[in-house]
């Protein structure tokens, strides 16, 4: 599996609008490699499958705007139902706007999402590189993931990223490929199926609200990376932790003075399981705003 596969995982999961999922079997902690390999696979049935039925209707009054639309086409109505949900848990969790670029290097491709804590919601940006056109997706805070159907000339709904299988897989494959704590990670999701949160649906923007400085000094990950400090976006006493691993050679993982995530950035060559390739996650703590469309 590339690493492009990994890095452009928002992407691939785009053209998923018109496509419908199967049940995904739960990771055990040490079935990783097991579980690159089917998440291939069943992206590859996914989006080679038309959709059956679309997941909307979510609010009152969906099925009139279903009749009209070729009335509405051009008018963008908002609705997010998912907020309602566990609100409590879901602020008391993500607590932050963050402004997520994530680049491949091989593909040049840049993806730029956008999560705005106050709405428990994402939207992601990017350039589809068949056709040139900018593109627009949408993920809420129980996992779901809304795109415009050109066909329909509608937004639709697909419960992908709601499924327990997929939300587990995605950030699992996410940590083995870029180096991360693999024990945080699952505690962390154990914390959110406690709380009554979806597991990981904003995938590697969930990140900023799991990993700690601390989580890269534990015991458990000793000798896994070598601490130094430096500058990063104009202010001193940024931490870097950078990746030790043979073919790893100028990965890393960097915080803020304030202890906050800032990068991750990979290189990756002859791995058995990734391949080669690089690439770089940046989070920047800004101010959002999203609509969810109904």
């Amino acid at each position: 599996m590339k690493l492009k596969n990994i890095l452009l995982i928002v992407a691939c999961l785009a053209v998923v609008s018109n496509t419908q999922a199967q049940l995904l079997k739960k990771l055990k902690k040490k079935a990783e490699q097991a579980a690159e390999r089917t998440v291939l696979n069943k992206t590859d049935e996914i989006v080679s499958k038309k959709t059956e039925k679309t997941i909307d209707d979510v609010t009152q009054g969906s099925n009139e705007n279903k009749n009209n639309s070729s009335q509405k086409e051009n008018t963008v109505e908002y609705a997010n139902p998912s907020l309602a949900i566990n609100t409590e848990a879901k602020k008391a969790f993500y607590t932050t706007d963050v402004k997520v670029i994530s680049f491949d290097e091989e593909k040049q491709a840049t993806i730029t999402s956008f999560f705005d804590a106050d709405a428990v919601a994402m939207q992601s940006n990017w350039i589809d590189q068949n056709t040139g056109k900018p593109q627009t997706s949408y993920h809420d805070s129980e996992g779901y993931f809304i795109a415009y159907n050109e066909t329909e000339k509608r937004y639709n709904k697909t419960g992908l990223l709601a499924m327990e299988g997929m939300s587990m897989i995605t950030p699992s494959m996410m940590a083995s490929a870029y180096k991360l704590p693999q024990g945080v990670i699952w505690e962390a999701m154990e914390k959110m199926k406690n709380n009554g949160l979806k597991v990981y649906p904003f995938m590697h923007v969930d990140f900023p609200f799991v990993l700690k400085p601390e989580h890269f000094r534990a015991s458990e990950v000793a000798g896994q990376y070598k601490e130094s400090t430096q500058s990063c976006r104009g202010n001193s006493g940024c931490t870097k932790f950078s990746v030790v691993e043979t073919g790893y050679q100028g990965s890393y993982i960097l915080f803020d003075a304030g202890g906050r995530l800032v990068e991750i950035n990979i290189v990756i060559e002859n791995d058995p399981n990734f391949g080669s390739g690089k690439g770089k996650i940046e989070y920047f703590y800004e101010a959002c705003s999203v609509n969810v469309p109904d």
